[in-house]
């Protein structure tokens, strides 16, 4: 049997070999689809992909590396806002303000670390996490008309409740 011209090797199925063809129509397909995606400008922002990625972590079920992911972004985000913040100055330069950025960017890089480690402790680091996030996200929230800020609320909400679909699971 001569190999598939695709993989260099035939394919078995149930002790029968089976030549594996490329079909050129199906490559065709795929090909003008991913073209005509791009040519359209679908382009997913990251505030809609992390939308997505929240609701589809409900509906599939949160991972512990979901979670240190949700985790790690946050504390990114936290720590560019922070400096965004410092750079805008007047009220995005408060004490109350800052403080709660960096505290967040602090908890959700703990927690990323303690989800790594496995720790015994994780319920409790994630319920801490997630209750600092979403009083990060509700600060961020009253500068509505501040782009990123709200992306940093929304980043803070995604970890959130990641954080919260963790508490209940064994690790």
């Amino acid at each position: 049997m001569r190999p598939s011209p695709m993989t260099g090797k035939s394919a078995e199925n149930k002790g029968t070999k089976v030549m594996m063809k490329p079909t050129h129509h199906n490559r065709r397909s795929f090909i003008s689809g991913s073209v005509a995606l791009a040519a359209a400008g679908t382009v997913i922002s990251a505030a809609e992909a992390q939308q997505s990625r929240g609701m589809a972590s409900m509906k599939r079920g949160m991972t512990l590396s979901d979670c240190v992911q949700d985790c790690l972004e946050s504390h990114k985000m936290c720590l560019e806002t922070a400096r965004y913040c410092m750079d805008k100055g007047g009220k995005h330069v408060s004490t109350k303000h800052l403080s709660l950025l960096l505290d967040c960017a602090e908890i959700c890089q703990t927690t990323a670390n303690s989800l790594l480690r496995r720790s015994s402790q994780h319920a409790v680091i994630c319920e801490a996490c997630a209750r600092v996030c979403e009083a990060c996200a509700r600060d961020c929230d009253s500068f509505a008309a501040d782009a990123q800020m709200r992306q940093c609320a929304l980043t803070c909400r995604t970890c959130a409740q990641s954080c919260r679909d963790m508490v209940g699971m064994a690790i």
